[in-house]
Parts: C-alpha cells; sequence; structure tokens
C-alpha cells in the first residue's frame, strides 16, 4: 500500500502568536476591523519585550465576536481575568455581571449599577408612570429602549443563612432573565463557585445557556480558574478562549484539545507568557492565537 503525504497547508497559521495591542489593534479586532500585528512562531515569545524585532505581518485573524458567541476566561486569581472580562464586556451595549461573593470591585469601578433585584418586565400601559429614575427599573428600560448602554452587576455579600438563599434566588433569576429578554450579554464571575451543587446550584440554567443562547443572540462569558471544576460545555461551547499566566499543565492540555489546538504549542506559548498578559485561542484552528494585555480599570 502506498502512504502518500499531504503537503503542509498554505493557510495554517495556528502556531503562530500575534501580539495586539488592546486598545489600537485588540479592541477594533473584537468588532471586525483589520490590523497589522507583531508575530512570531510559538515559543520564545515576550510580547512586552523591548527590541525583540518582530516581523510586521497581515495574518487572517480570526472574526470578530459576534452576539450569541460565548467566551471563557480560564487562570488563576489575580491575574487578571476580571479585567479583560470588564474590557470585552464593555464592547456590547446591555449587559448583566454576576458576582456571587459581592466582592468584584472592577465591575463597579467600570460603571456597572449594583443591583440585589432584576428589573421587572416594564409596564408600557402605565397611565401615569414617573420620569425614569437611576437606580429603578423604569431608569434600565427606558436605556434599552433608547439604545442606550446598560451594565448591571447583581450580587452582594451574604452574611446569613437568610442571604445565602436570596443570593442563590438572585443568581437563578439574572440568570431566567438574560435568556428571556434576549439580546443581552451575560458575565458570570466565578463559575465554580455558581455551578456548584453545594453552593449555588445554577449549573443547569448555566449549560442550557450555553446550549440554546447563540440563537436568541445572547453572549455568554465565563470565567473560573481551571476547566476541571466546571461544566464542560463552558470550553465546548465557546467560540474564543482566554487563558491566563499558569503552570498547570494540566489544565493548558484540557483547553487546548477542546479547542483543537495542538497543546504543545499553547504550552510553549504559556511559558513564556508575562504577569497579566493573556492568550487567547479560537476553534478556527488555522487562525494564530492572540497575545494582549488588558489595562487596568481606573
Amino acid at each position: 500500500m502506498t502512504m502518500l503525504a499531504a503537503a503542509p497547508r498554505t493557510d495554517d497559521y495556528g502556531g503562530h502568536v500575534v501580539y495586539l495591542d488592546w486598545d489600537r489593534e485588540f479592541i477594533p479586532w473584537l468588532r471586525g476591523k483589520k490590523a497589522s500585528h507583531q508575530v512570531q512562531a510559538a515559543g520564545g515569545y515576550y510580547p512586552s519585550a523591548p527590541g525583540l524585532g518582530l516581523r510586521l505581518r497581515e495574518l487572517p485573524l480570526p472574526g470578530p465576536w459576534k452576539p450569541g458567541e460565548h467566551w471563557a476566561l480560564i487562570g488563576p486569581t489575580g491575574e487578571g481575568k476580571s479585567t479583560f472580562g470588564v474590557g470585552i464586556t464593555g464592547q456590547r451595549r446591555w449587559v448583566v455581571a454576576l458576582d456571587p461573593k459581592g466582592e468584584d470591585e472592577t465591575l463597579e469601578a467600570a460603571g456597572y449599577m449594583r443591583v440585589r433585584s432584576i428589573p421587572l418586565p416594564r409596564d408600557r400601559f402605565g397611565a401615569f408612570r414617573q420620569k425614569p429614575r437611576p437606580g429603578t427599573d423604569d431608569w434600565v428600560w427606558d436605556r434599552v429602549e433608547r439604545l442606550l448602554p446598560v451594565g448591571l452587576v447583581a450580587g452582594f455579600e451574604a452574611l446569613s443563612d437568610a442571604e445565602d438563599e436570596a443570593l442563590r434566588q438572585l443568581m437563578g433569576d439574572a440568570i431566567l432573565w438574560v435568556k428571556r429578554t434576549r439580546g443581552w450579554t451575560l458575565y458570570i464571575d466565578e463559575f465554580e463557585l455558581l455551578s456548584s451543587q453545594r453552593m449555588m446550584r445554577q449549573a443547569a440554567r448555566i449549560e442550557n445557556m450555553l446550549i440554546t443562547a447563540r440563537r436568541a443572540g445572547t453572549s455568554v462569558v465565563t470565567s473560573f480558574q481551571a476547566p476541571a471544576w466546571v461544566s464542560k460545555h463552558a470550553t465546548r461551547q465557546a467560540r474564543k478562549v482566554t487563558l491566563f499566566p499558569t503552570r498547570d499543565t494540566d489544565m493548558v492540555q484540557a483547553v487546548a484539545r477542546s479547542m483543537g489546538r495542538d497543546w504543545r504549542m499553547v504550552a510553549a506559548v504559556m511559558n513564556e507568557l508575562p504577569p497579566y498578559h493573556s492568550l487567547t485561542l479560537t476553534n478556527q484552528v488555522r487562525r494564530p492565537m492572540i497575545v494582549t494585555v488588558a489595562p487596568q480599570v481606573s
């Protein structure tokens, strides 16, 4: 039997890395714009090192982040997941963020309004509706109807059993509300905590969103420390996965394989990734990997 070796594809850039400046290149890329990029093959890559002499080259990047596409952010605490998450969800008009610990200051610093209940459907036929006031349900719907941005963060610090139950109910209400209102982006911080059967017990609702929300133009962004502790749907249903500096080889292998990537190439980049930088993979396996660093929210 004759064995024929397949010729390498000329459009396969899956082993290449591009560095995108956050404001000048990464955010425009999310919106579908093109740019020239600093590029190098995986390995020995320091995107912030001066004098590296990277070549400027036009490579076919993955497509922009479209409504209905999901994104997973994975990495240790303190490496910038929340900063990155706020940066990308800031490109969406309407966002609901779940903060089960009630401690995420990054979300409020970015202008999100913290709520302890989810806005009710607006009474469009109320006879004597007053002028919308900030902090009320009418204020939210007034902005939505005028196509103005709305950012809500649901969550508070629970200090008693009764507050634990109220927080669990709020998380469930928020998930169902986003599913029914359509067109929103749901940002789930601490996905492990939300999906744990011993804590928030929202795994089934979130999995349902990940599987069905694309049709409604609803995007789900999940943030967690390792895929071993959460539903595999978080990465299987994601079009984009962003990794933050880690030395957990098992985690890198699991994520790379879920995105159809050669884990050794991904590991080569992760081994050189500076603090607070991130590596974004997409399920378009012949497109380059993307390195960037999100600026701190002031």
